[in-house]
Order: structure tokens, then C-alpha cells, then sequence
């Protein structure tokens, strides 16, 4: 956890994989109780996955989230209701297919029971393997926070704030910054939620202004 950042007592992980993962790190980076976002493989058995040689693993998101500003089932409903879980896992092959790995007992049971009612409201029999968590392989730079590095001077403007590259592609502003060059949410909203994040009234104003003057 850096400066600018949003901050939490109470963090849990989420899990998942539901097609190419550059769109699900926007659509779920942009959520208040999110507080960073990642992609990378999982599901496999191959070592050290790369993006060119994945071997029989999956595109996957992986999010820290606080619970108590967002539930773990609100983003597993949101999880099948963002991609075509009812379809044959396999018509993209493995490297898309929808799988939820779940990090101890209550996830596994919120995801049994929020799949049950997912089937029961849609009428259709969901397809997500849902699997025990093992392992999660980090991908490569290039692949993380696809989106936003489309801006690179915002980009730019906002990482200087941190004291890593990597600290920042990791924070929560570009989870949600991400999600905004998507039209996931507004800039706004993200001004108004830094209100909450338990900055100091510096760092506060540091962003705000920051986000402001950002040409994009």
C-alpha cells in the first residue's frame, strides 16, 4: 500500500476467468470497494505461464476488495452477468474459458448459492467451473491496465505520484482511472469517492487537481 491510495483494513481476493482478461480488469476496476486489480493465468498445470506459451492455463483477473463496502457476492453476480457463463465452457478454447476459484469455504458457498439463483432468474444452466484457488501467475507488463496505457499522458501525470511504476499500475486510481477510459463510471464519481479512501487533506487535493487538469 502507497500514498494516493485507497486504504482498508479488511481485504479479501477475488478470483476469476470470463474470456480475455483486459476487459474485466476495467469493468471490475472501476467498482467502489475494489482497491487494485491484476491480470495474469491460472487453472493450469504448465510452470511460469507467459502470454505466448500459456500452456493449458486461463486469461484471469484477479481484485482485492473491502468487504465491507462491497460484497463478494455482489461481484460474483456481476462476474455472470458480464459474460456468456451458459455457453459450452470450451468454444474459445482454454485460454478463455469461465472459471471462479474460490479462496476458502464462504466463497465456495456464496459461489454455489449465487450460481443457484444466477440459474433460477435466467432460466439457463451455468457452464464456470468453479475450482479450489492454487496458484495465480502475475502476466506481463504490457498486459496490465490495457486500457488506460491508450492515454499515456495521463498515464504518466498520475504515476509520478507514486514511488514505483509498479506501485502504481497496482493502486487503486488506476484500477478506477482504467475503468473510466472504458466509460466505466465517471471522473466525478472517482473525485468524490477519494473523499473515502482515508487520505490525508493533502493527498486529497494532490489528485483532485491532478485529475482535473489531465488532457486526455
Amino acid at each position: 500500500m502507497t500514498n494516493f491510495d485507497r486504504q482498508s483494513n479488511t481485504i479479501q481476493t477475488a478470483t476469476f476467468s470470463m474470456g480475455c482478461f483486459w476487459g474485466p480488469d476495467s469493468r471490475f476496476g472501476h467498482l467502489p470497494g475494489v482497491i487494485r486489480t491484476r491480470v495474469g493465468y491460472a487453472g493450469g498445470t504448465t510452470s511460469d505461464p507467459i502470454y505466448k506459451s500459456m500452456g493449458d492455463h486461463t486469461e484471469t483477473l484477479e481484485i482485492d476488495f473491502d468487504p465491507e463496502v462491497i460484497h463478494y457476492s455482489d461481484i460474483l453476480t456481476l462476474f455472470w452477468d458480464s459474460h456468456d457463463a451458459a455457453k459450452d465452457r470450451n468454444y474459445k478454447g482454454r485460454q478463455y474459458l469461465s472459471l471462479l476459484f474460490y479462496h476458502d469455504t464462504e466463497q465456495q458457498k456464496a459461489a454455489n448459492q449465487v450460481r443457484e439463483d444466477w440459474e433460477k432468474n435466467h432460466s439457463k444452466k451455468i457452464q464456470t467451473e468453479i475450482l479450489p484457488y492454487t496458484h495465480f501467475y502475475r502476466a506481463e507488463d504490457r498486459h496490465q491496465k490495457y486500457f488506460l496505457k491508450r492515454y499515456p499522458k495521463a498515464l504518466e501525470a498520475v504515476s509520478a505520484l507514486f514511488p514505483t511504476y509498479t506501485d502504481y499500475i497496482d493502486s487503486t486510481i488506476a484500477a478506477r482511472l482504467n475503468g473510466f477510459v472504458r466509460e466505466y463510471g465517471l471522473l466525478a464519481d472517482i473525485k468524490k469517492e477519494l473523499d473515502f479512501w482515508g487520505l490525508n487533506e493533502n493527498e486529497k487535493y494532490i489528485l483532485k487537481e491532478l485529475l482535473h487538469t489531465i488532457r486526455w
